[in-house]
């Protein structure tokens, strides 16, 4: 007995030595302060100029082997940080580039109905040996010593990649270096390491480790398939066929169907399979890599072009935002939609367009919906054609504004003018049947 009781004892003290713990970690990590106090501008020109650097990054990755080098310099590095600051919620990157070192900088905002809190992590980079190493890193107030630092990115490494393609994805620097505002890195690929690399990408898309928990662990590559295999049928019965363009006669075929196989499965479980098989149909085939469908199997759909209000893009628009609320959340969901947005405002562009922005938040709202209320949604979608249950009508929303046009007429998507329309296309899809609070709405 009494070493039972001493045993209860030391879990006790164990317990309120780890409470206390943690008490003093929250208090030294957190701040009344954020380390960057303002956000970048984000302009058409910057989201521009980071789409043009990181796409020249991914193309020489997926095209090089052996000695590849990237130059950045300081501008390049500032449009790459707005672009994430804006696209991020409550946070904000900044990255300084000096022939000293390299400051990197993050602050994410933590709002209560009583306070607002600060969380900042900055580390330094310094010169060594041609390359770069951890100086130091404050997480707030806690300094976090360079080998925790090097430890924690090589099992972030190792939660994708086995222990061979992490390290020679940790020893692919071969040169790194720093003048006044810019970095030259000379990195090593090895020969088959791309396929490697994508090979690990899909493998752990298909466990969904790299998606958003948002995504069920339920969702099974067979699900999906079966979902994928009834709209081919579809399309080949009924693509040539007047009205069936609509992306509504689909998405009421895929939710009865969900509807069918509910009783021995979960709606909302079901509801994801026939949500990822309507966008990996109509919007990307890569979209069926992230739940693990097989490549001979998405190499094999016919995709014909479906419509929204009588438009292709409207289409496309939605289902890419009913995706990306699965893998990235609301928020920047939406926050990626108006940098597409901002980016179409440059010269060549097709323009800002608030009907483009319609089809976003609503196919934000429709993913989110058909989630969360999966029972209700398949009894309002289930065989219907009408995609006035789910998607607003785009009558008055302003299109094609020029950077210079919409920057006189709304200044940015923070002002006053961008919110009332932004606002305006809210109610529109909070007044649709599927967004209502019962069926009897309709």
């Amino acid at each position: 007995m009494k070493i039972i009781f001493s045993t209860v004892r030391k879990l006790i003290w164990l317990a309120i030595i780890c409470t206390a713990l943690l008490v003093l970690l929250v208090y030294l990590i957190r701040s009344n302060e954020g380390l960057i106090q303002h956000q970048q501008k984000v302009s058409a020109s910057r989201v521009e100029q980071a789409k043009r650097s990181l796409h020249n990054i991914a193309h020489q990755l997926n095209n090089s082997v052996g000695e590849v080098e990237f130059y950045f310099n300081q501008p390049q590095v500032d449009a790459i940080m707005a672009v994430a600051s804006y696209a991020v919620p409550q946070t904000r990157f900044k990255t300084n580039l000096s022939s000293l070192g390299i400051e990197m900088a993050a602050t994410t905002e933590l709002k209560t109905p009583y306070f607002t809190q600060y969380i900042n992590l900055q580390c330094t980079l310094l010169p060594s040996q041609q390359k770069l190493k951890v100086d130091s890193c404050l997480l707030g107030q806690l300094k976090l010593p360079d080998w925790l630092v090097s430890w924690g990115f090589k099992r972030a490494l190792l939660v994708i990649f086995e222990d061979q393609l992490t390290n020679n994805v940790l020893n692919m620097v071969q040169q790194a270096k720093l003048t006044d505002s810019s970095l030259r890195l000379k990195l090593f690929i090895k020969e088959g390491m791309k396929q490697e690399v994508l090979t690990a990408l899909h493998k752990n898309a298909a466990s969904q480790n790299l998606a958003s928990n948002a995504i069920s662990a339920n969702v099974t590559p067979q699900m999906v398939a079966v979902y994928l295999d009834e709209l081919q049928t579809l399309i080949s019965h009924h693509e040539n066929r007047a009205g069936m363009r609509s992306l509504s006669f689909y998405i009421g075929k895929m939710f009865y169907l969900a509807q069918l196989r509910t009783p021995a499965s979960d709606a909302s479980t079901e509801n994801q399979a026939a949500l990822w098989a309507l966008a990996t149909t109509f919007g990307n085939k890569r979209f069926g890599h992230f739940v693990g469908v097989d490549r001979d199997i998405l190499n094999q759909l016919k995709r014909p072009a479906v419509q929204l209000a009588n438009r292709d893009d409207l289409a496309l628009h939605f289902l890419y935002s009913a995706i990306l609320e699965r893998l990235v959340k609301v928020q920047m969901g939406l926050k990626v939609g108006e940098l597409k947005e901002l980016l179409d405002t440059n010269q060549g562009g097709s323009g800002f367009s608030f009907a483009d922005l319609t089809a976003d938040k609503s196919g934000l709202a429709f993913a989110e919906t058909v989630i969360n209320r999966p029972d209700f949604a398949q009894q309002i979608l289930a065989g219907s054609h009408s995609e006035k249950l789910f998607f607003p009508t785009i009558k008055g929303m302003i299109e094609g504004l020029s950077e210079a046009e919409f920057h006189q007429d709304f200044g940015s998507t923070e002002s006053e003018a961008y919110q009332k329309v932004a606002g305006l296309i809210d109610l529109r899809i909070a007044e649709l049947p599927l967004y209502q609070s019962s069926p009897q709405a309709l």
